[in-house]
Parts: structure tokens; sequence; C-alpha cells
């Protein structure tokens, strides 16, 4: 008997979840994969599965409980691996993520996660670091076309969500908005925004920096 209730409890949970997926209702799709995680704790696709739907909602230490489980068995790809990455960025543990993006570069050679890279050690302030990783994308896109071909997302202030950019137009702009924010630098900052756009004429984030830059500087002036 306590099979057969075991088994309808199973059913249940699966056709709640499938009723879920198909009505886009993430939160109760999390609280079908619970359901089925106790129920069934040796099917990985659920715990996969439910940790995506933890980090897609900001949850990263419940995300990372889940996928690290299915990680340890060896059945993460590489879209696991990146969420994971990015998690423990969120988390605050960067060494974890810099290990996670390096694996990924090494054994998939898809060079945003050269640019993730960039981006960790531009988040954690690590000046030499940064400068380092930045100048070598600069210099490997003037003759790696691959890379300079490569588009990667940063905010669309205007348009909402993210704007696909070449690699090196964005990489252009995270050394014009660090001089901005952590040197004060506002003449490097400059010309490297100037650079991006003329990279990337269509690049919302320099322009947005460039003209709020521009505000305050007119601000002071009045005074």
């Amino acid at each position: 008997m306590a099979c057969n209730q075991d088994e309808y409890q199973l059913s249940k949970a699966q056709d709640l979840y499938q009723q879920a997926r198909s009505n886009n209702d993430a939160n109760t799709a999390k609280l079908a994969l619970n359901q089925l995680v106790l129920l069934d704790t040796a099917n990985l696709v659920y715990q996969d599965s439910l940790s995506r739907l933890y980090m897609q909602s900001g949850n990263f230490k419940a995300g990372l409980k889940y996928a690290e489980n299915v990680y340890a068995k060896g059945k993460a790809n590489s879209q696991l691996r990146e969420n994971m990455a990015i998690a423990y960025q969120q988390i605050g543990e960067t060494e974890k993520a810099d290990e996670f993006i390096q694996n990924l570069l090494e054994s998939t050679k898809d060079y945003k996660y050269l640019f993730q890279k960039v981006i960790i050690q531009y988040e954690n302030g690590n000046q030499p670091l940064f400068d380092s990783l930045s100048n070598y994308v600069l210099n490997l896109s003037t003759s790696d076309s691959l890379l300079a071909q490569t588009l990667v997302p940063m905010p669309g202030p205007v348009s909402g969500g993210n704007q696909l950019v070449p690699i090196k137009a964005a990489i252009l702009f995270l050394i014009g908005n660090n001089a901005l924010e952590r040197k004060q630098d506002i003449n490097t900052a400059v010309k490297y925004l100037q650079k991006s756009i003329v990279e990337f004429n269509k690049f919302e984030m320099p322009r947005y920096v460039l003209m709020e830059l521009e505000k305050m500087m007119n601000g002071r002036r009045k005074f």
C-alpha cells in the first residue's frame, strides 16, 4: 500500500509540474519540483530543474544546493555550470565563480566566458587583474576574428533588458566606467566611453553614462 501511495503522489506531483510549466507558473513549478525531489531523491533531472528555477528567482543559495548535487554526480551541462558560476558570483564566492568560468572557457572555447572573467574582476575591484584581462581582450580582438565577433549581454537602460554588443565595445565601456567609478578619472572615462560608442554606435550604456555625467557636470557649473 505504501508503495502504491508513493507512486500516486509522484504521479500527481509530475502532473502538477507539467501543468505549471504549461501555464508558465514558476512558483507552482517550484512547489511541484520540491515534492518530486522528496519523492524521487535519485532523479537528478528534477534537481537540475529546481536549481534553475531557484536561481532565476534570485534564491542563489537554494539553487546551488541542488546544482551542486547534479555537478557532484558529473551530470551538470555547460548551462548549469554557467548558472552556478553566476550564483557563486552573486553570493560573493568569486573564487569559485572564477574557477567555474575558467573551466567553461577551457572546455567550450567560447569567448563569452573570457568576458565573464573580466566582469568578475571588475566587480571585485581587483584593479591589476581587471587591467590585465581587459587589455588582453582588447589586444586579442585585433587578431582573433572569432573574439571580435563575439557578442555579450550588457544592460540596456533605454530599451530595458539586456543588449547584445560586441565584446570589444563592452570591454571599452568597462574600462571607461571603471575609470569613472573607481578612479574618478573623468577624462579617461569619457575617452573610453566614446571609444565604445565608436566601436558599436547603438551601445546604450556608454551613451547613458555620458548623458548622466554631462548632467552632473552642468549641475556643478551652476554653483
